[in-house]
């Protein structure tokens, strides 16, 4: 039985996501030494890393064109090469030991990080970036933190997924309301995949403690601060990573790729 994380690496003009990937590589190597780590990218991302176990290149690049790229995010399932595969966002952060999620997670076909932390630990339901799912009554649900393991109810869910985004301009105007998207979103493709499947979220599992922190200020209520980062000034010392007070102690979702230079 293998387990191990997993999550995508794709430059575009912006952000270098192959440096973000082995940063968290890095953290989660330190807190977790026991779990594999496989990276998939693309041709033009060159990647090299003893920190990631395994690269996978995707040959058929569907983001190719786009500035944004999450085309790709529905082959996670095809393309994973563990059993149980932890799916992640490459601006992440690990900051404890999660080896007994494990435990817990291994029971289930699927499951999502729901709703998220503000930095203080609170749960935050409602944000400001979220209308989008509020309107069309789409479970609150990350891809940022996901759970699968190789099964039907998986691969189905992920079959889902890839007929919306090779659909998704009709998907957006027929199925979705008030969806200014130009690119398949993964969040909004996966939630919408999860209500296609599971209608009244009846099997949808919430666990408290599979959150990621988000640092996004319509989180943390810091949207009239001048600049949230200067205002919270996210700092590191040694492998401890403070926000505002409060010392991160679950995986942290930075979002703002600014940081990346700031705390690692």
């Amino acid at each position: 039985m293998s387990r191990g994380f997993l999550w995508f690496a794709q430059n575009n003009d912006k952000t270098d996501y192959v440096e973000l990937s082995i940063t968290l590589a890095k953290s989660i190597k330190r807190w977790n030494k026991h779990n594999k780590i496989c990276v998939i990218t693309d041709e033009k991302s060159k990647f090299d890393s003893e920190h990631v176990d395994v690269v996978k290149v995707v040959r058929q690049d569907d983001s190719a064109a786009h500035d944004i790229k999450w085309a790709n995010e529905h082959k996670a399932f095809q393309i994973s090469p563990f059993t149980h595969t932890i799916k992640l966002e490459a601006d992440m952060l690990w900051t404890t030991n999660t080896d007994w999620w494990w435990y817990h997670l291994w029971q289930h076909d699927l499951l999502f990080s729901v709703d998220c932390f503000d930095y203080r630990g609170n749960v935050i339901k409602h944000t400001p970036y979220r209308k989008l799912f509020e309107r069309n009554h789409l479970p609150n649900i990350y891809n940022g933190l996901m759970y699968f393991r190789r099964s039907k109810k998986a691969q189905n869910f992920y079959e889902i997924a890839k007929h919306i985004v090779k659909n998704w301009t009709q998907v957006k105007t027929s199925m979705l309301i008030d969806c200014h998207d130009k690119y398949p979103s993964t969040d909004v493709v996966f939630a919408l995949a999860y209500r296609i499947m599971d209608p009244t979220a009846k099997d949808l599992i919430d666990y408290e403690w599979f959150k990621f922190i988000h640092h996004k200020p319509g989180v943390n209520n810091t949207m009239r601060a001048m600049d949230q980062n200067n205002y919270l000034y996210p700092n590191k010392s040694g492998d401890a990573v403070y926000i505002g007070e409060t010392r991160v102690d679950r995986v942290w979702h930075y979002h703002d790729k600014e940081l990346h230079a700031r705390i690692i």
